[in-house]
Parts: structure tokens; C-alpha cells; sequence
């Protein structure tokens, strides 16, 4: 087609590459006994020019970069010091939500035996990392309930005025802090839970705050500082004990409180079980009692090793194909850093190798992403049925994302391609445009009239694979981004939720 003819050669050619191998990856034979079809949604992507004017014989490429339903992993800053960067790709070999392992919690940023200032420094290098490679934040955690490890050592003798009001500035600070960048957060862990293992009828929050209702309390705080973010409410003991105690009182606790958070978090330590016959009745259990889905959190095991490929793959199937589940979230990945010598759950070993099992969670995962592509037909569309989540689109050197939500019908998305060198968004279309100029190049970004939140430029390589991520001027201005000179770099301008508002592409001088 002639809109191709003058595309640089290489662009195209990684585009044609592309092109030719997108296919859906076939389930293997252990994913026959499992239904799917709830996680995918037909989806129609039209590809058109600033005027709206249909692109008919363009070649695309479509590929599904984040599951709708949650793969996540817990993250720490230690590992960066002892690992390094091979640490930080193991993890987005397998993950793309992560949990900060200690760095959020509240004894943790106020390690003083006084009153002091929260630190946050541990927990910002992680965030800013993460951010930099989109990959999702669930806070970790906003309180403990099991004992007096979990809370500050200088909040521990203080009366139950001054303990609540210290939750106060907790709440507030931590909240506030991370406001934007944190999707979700784990308000309240063992909200039954006390010390040894007991499930005591007042707990420890409650007893220090003198407030019976201490629960209620923090979710409504809570949600005055931050009315986006989701909140989990975990505990352990709910899906991996045979004693249906802990369930039952974690759901009596949380049933009056149902409308102030969102997703049930079952700790996932299964030790030397972990048989679906045994955790998917008590998974549907607490979902059917509270009307919410049920995210295992903490996942981690200590069964015979080779025995980890078959489990983590039966587990990761039978949450996948349960309408219930939302998500699953690995603890013990990294043998390096296992809470316990007996586990078996790591996916790298202590040389960060990866085990059969780690091996079986890509492979797996694999399954469940979305790659297809070809040309427009001659309304500039092309159709396809993916699993639902946050999709890349490639044409040429340009991309751009979309979401592919659960729900009814056929998600229909536009995609603005400018032929004579530019990739425009029309979102905000009829709004001011600001001039923002990255090395040299004029990007144009519409914005409406009164808008002042912060922009930030992203650059990324020709395979997605994200570069860099600062802030830009809303009000406009010079940028520079350097570059290898033997490539180019896509980049875009988008908001602070990544929206995208322009992209284009910075070519090397040759």
C-alpha cells in the first residue's frame, strides 16, 4: 500500500515480523478442563486519520501487555543491593503489579523510639522504579492488627487519644504520600488475628485506640484521603486451613463494612497442601458471603519441589477459570529472600536461575496473552476476541494503548494515525493545545482549558519495552531526550494515570 512506501525500512521490518507471528498461543492439553471464556471479550479496533477518515490495508499489531486479572509479586529494595538489575528483570519476567515487601509498613518508615518524621526513601526508590516500567502498586500495608511489631515503638505506650490521633497522621502521611501512584492498598492485615496465632474477640487496634469500631473508622479515613485507590483487607488462615473459624469470623467482622472496600485478600501459605478440592470451595465461599472477589495474596508452599511445577500450574488455572478470583500475588518467589528455609515456591534459585517452577508460571501465563494483527479491512477496522486487560497497538514506529474491560458487547476502540509522521490522540479534542518540543520535535498536546496536573514524557524502545519517565511542564517547553545514535526512540506525552495525549519518535542523525 502506498502509505507504506516511504516508512522507514526498519520500522517496517520489525513491524512485518511482528505481523507474521501474531497468533493466539494455544492452551495445552492441562487447560481443557478449564472455561475461560468469562476473561476474554470481542473487541473491534478501527484505525482512522485526524479527520476520522477510515484507514483501510493498514498493518497492525495487537498485543495484550497486562491481564485484567492480577499476576503480581512481592518486591524489595534489599534484593536491588545484593542482585542488582538481574533481580529487577527476574521480577518482570513474571510479574506486572507488584507489593513493596516491608518498605510501606509503619514500623518500618518510623523506626524511632520517639516521635519522628515518616521516612519514605526505601519505599520511593522502589515506587519510582516500578513506575518507570508500569507496573502496578498495591500499598503494603497501611495497618497490622496481629501485634505490637506492627505498629511503631514509640506508638506503643501512648494512650488511646494519642494512639488514634498517631493513626490519624499514619493515614494522612502514608496515603497522602504515595496518593496517585499506589492503585491499591492493603488497608488492614489479620484484621482477626492477634498474637500466636489466636483469633481474639477485640484486637489490637481496637484495644489501643479504645475504639470498637476502629475498622470502620480507617476505611473512611482512608477513602477521605484517597477516593480512588482500592482497599484490601487481608488474612491468613481463610482458604488454607481446614478450621473454618478464621473465615467465618473475618466474614462477620467485614459483612457490616461490605461498601467500604473492595477486594477480599486471602493470604495464600499453603505449606505442604495445596489441592484446588481443598481451596477453591473456600475461595467461592468467602466470595458468595461478601459479594467480592478474592485476591490470594502472599502466596508461598513447602511441598516436595518437584511437585512445583504441576501445583503452581493447577492453582494458577483453577483461580484463572473461577469467576471469584481476581488475582494471585507470589510471596516467596526469590529463594534468596523465602520467609521460611522449607519453602518451595521460589521461581529463581539463590543464584537467580530460574526453576522449573518459575519456568511453568511464564509458559502458563503465556497462554493468556492476547497477540494478534494484520491489515484493516475497508473500513479501516480489524476485529478480534482477546483476554481482557491493557493492550499495546502497533503501526509503523507508532503505538498506542487500550483497555479491554470485562463486560457485555463488543468493545469498540478508535486508534488516530497520522500517515505523515505523527500518532495523534483526539481524546481532548476542541480543548487548548500547549507546544511541548522533545529534540526539536513540536508535539502539540490538548489539554482542557483549566487543566494543571503534572505531564510526564515517556520514551520507549521499538518493542514497547519502556525507556524512561519524567515530568514535563503542563504549560509547555524545550525537552531533550538522549539516545543511542544508531536507533530510534518512540516517546510519548501522557498524564499522570498515562494517558496517552501525543506520540511520535525521536530517528538517529545519520
Amino acid at each position: 500500500m502506498n502509505h507504506l512506501v516511504h516508512k522507514h525500512i526498519d520500522c517496517f521490518i520489525l513491524l512485518f515480523i511482528l505481523a507474521c507471528f501474531f497468533k493466539e498461543i494455544p492452551a495445552g492439553t492441562a487447560a481443557e478442563d478449564y472455561d475461560y471464556s468469562h476473561r476474554k471479550r470481542d473487541c473491534e479496533v478501527q484505525v482512522v486519520a485526524p479527520g476520522g477518515t477510515p484507514l483501510p490495508g493498514i498493518l497492525i499489531g495487537i498485543a495484550l501487555i497486562r491481564n485484567d486479572f492480577v499476576f503480581g509479586g512481592a518486591i524489595r529494595g534489599e534484593a536491588f543491593d545484593t542482585l542488582g538489575d538481574e533481580y529487577g528483570e527476574s521480577f518482570l519476567n513474571y510479574f506486572d503489579v507488584a507489593v513493596p515487601e516491608n518498605e510501606m509498613k509503619w514500623e518500618q518508615v518510623m523506626k524511632c523510639s520517639e516521635k519522628c518524621d515518616p521516612d519514605f526513601s526505601k519505599a520511593d526508590f522502589l515506587v519510582d522504579w516500578l513506575f518507570q516500567k508500569d507496573i502496578f502498586i498495591r500499598g503494603h500495608n497501611l495497618f497490622s492488627n496481629e501485634k505490637e511489631d506492627g505498629i511503631p515503638e514509640w506508638t506503643r505506650s501512648l494512650g488511646t487519644d494519642a494512639f488514634k490521633q498517631a493513626m490519624q497522621e499514619r493515614i494522612e502521611s502514608a496515603m497522602g504520600h504515595f496518593k496517585g501512584k499506589v492503585a491499591r492498598w492493603d488497608l488492614i492485615n489479620e484484621i482477626c488475628h492477634g498474637e500466636n496465632g489466636s483469633l481474639p474477640s477485640s484486637g489490637m487496634l481496637q484495644t489501643k485506640s479504645g475504639d470498637p469500631d476502629i475498622f470502620s473508622w480507617i476505611m473512611d479515613e482512608a477513602r477521605k484521603t484517597d477516593s480512588v485507590a482500592e482497599f484490601v483487607i487481608n488474612d491468613y488462615d481463610l482458604i488454607t486451613s481446614s478450621d473454618q473459624t478464621a473465615a467465618d469470623q473475618y466474614i462477620d467482622i467485614l459483612t457490616p463494612l461490605s461498601s467500604k472496600f473492595e477486594i477480599i485478600g486471602a493470604e495464600g501459605h499453603f505449606g505442604a497442601d495445596m489441592d484446588k478440592s481443598s481451596y477453591e470451595p473456600k475461595i467461592n465461599y468467602l466470595a458468595e458471603q461478601l459479594g467480592k472477589p478474592v485476591w490470594l495474596t502472599d502466596v508461598d508452599f513447602s511441598f516436595d519441589i518437584s511437585q512445583a511445577p504441576d501445583k503452581i500450574e493447577e492453582l494458577m488455572r483453577t483461580c484463572f477459570a473461577n469467576p471469584n478470583v481476581g488475582g494471585i500475588s507470589m510471596g516467596g518467589w526469590c529463594q534468596r529472600y523465602l520467609p521460611g528455609s522449607d519453602l518451595t515456591s521460589y521461581f529463581v534459585d539463590s543464584l537467580n536461575n530460574e526453576t522449573p517452577c518459575g519456568q511453568r508460571w511464564r509458559e502458563v501465563r503465556d497462554e493468556w496473552k492476547t497477540v494478534t494483527g494484520g491489515n484493516t479491512d475497508d473500513s479501516g477496522k480489524i476485529s478480534f476476541t482477546g483476554f481482557q486487560g491493557k493492550y499495546q497497538v502497533l503501526i509503523s514506529c507508532y503505538f498506542d494503548t487500550f483497555d479491554l474491560e470485562p463486560g457485555e458487547g463488543t468493545k469498540s476502540v478508535e486508534v488516530v494515525y497520522d500517515q505523515s509522521g505523527e500518532s495523534v490522540n483526539h481524546a481532548l479534542a476542541g480543548l487548548k493545545i500547549i507546544e511541548i518540543s522533545i529534540n526539536g520535535i513540536s508535539a502539540p498536546v490538548k489539554l482542557p482549558a483549566r487543566y494543571n496536573r503534572q505531564l510526564f514524557l515517556a520514551t520507549y524502545s521499538l518493542s514497547g519495552q519502556q525507556l524512561s519517565r519524567s515530568p514535563v511542564n503542563p504549560a509547555g517547553g524545550k525537552h531533550q531526550v538522549p539516545f543511542p545514535s544508531s536507533c530510534c526512540r518512540v516517546f510519548r506525552i501522557e498524564t499522570a494515570d498515562r494517558l496517552p495525549l501525543f506520540t511520535g519518535k525521536i530517528m538517529a542523525v545519520r
